[in-house]
């Protein structure tokens, strides 16, 4: 690879001592790895907690790295991996409902922020009620389906870059997407013919 991009750059940098190119990159794309987490997850501190493995992760093996592709492809695969697994781990453990309220020192507070006082309470819940219902649909995907959506739609990572992060073809990627959007046509039907 004769061009590397930036962030490669700043991985073999941190690879060679340099400490402020890792801190660098931890600015950079913690955002984007909670993020990613989260929506696959679906739990904000265990999102969080996934970010601080996938950082320790990459400081691990930064020995050992190689830029065969673009950072971020290899941060999410870092990623997808962490998630997954603990998806995995999630099958054996209850489940927490998204709307659930959380508990507090205080008592308990409603996951979701009120609406502004100047929306209409009847467009505020239409909305509401539609995101919730994606949001759920999305949940119930099979886990390789639903990160291909997190990708593809939320990430907007092309087709290639998500080839790489789920370490599967192109057709594969096109196919679970197809998949996941049949699926959830099927699922939002009866709310979208509303």
């Amino acid at each position: 690879m004769n061009f590397l991009d930036p962030d490669a750059q700043l991985m073999l940098k941190f690879k060679e001592g340099d400490t402020r190119s890792f801190e660098e990159l931890m600015e950079k794309y913690q955002k984007l790895v909670i993020n990613t987490a989260y929506r696959l997850i679906g739990d904000r501190a265990e999102a969080e907690d996934i970010a601080q493995e996938v950082f320790l992760k990459v400081y691990n093996q930064s020995r050992r790295y190689k830029p065969q592709a673009k950072f971020s492809t290899w941060l999410l695969k870092i990623t997808k991996n962490l998630c997954l697994n603990r998806l995995r781990g999630k099958r054996r453990h209850p489940v927490v409902s998204l709307d659930s309220p959380v508990e507090t020192e205080e008592g308990k507070v409603p996951r979701d922020i009120p609406a502004p006082a100047q929306a209409r309470p009847d467009v505020f819940l239409e909305r509401k009620e539609l995101r919730d219902l994606i949001r759920e649909s999305i949940e119930s995907l099979p886990p390789k389906q639903r990160m291909v959506v997190i990708l593809a739609k939320y990430d907007n990572l092309p087709y290639q870059e998500i080839a790489r992060v789920m370490g599967c073809s192109v057709t594969a990627i096109k196919l679970r997407l197809h998949r996941a959007k049949v699926t959830l046509k099927e699922r939002l039907a009866p709310y979208l013919e509303k």
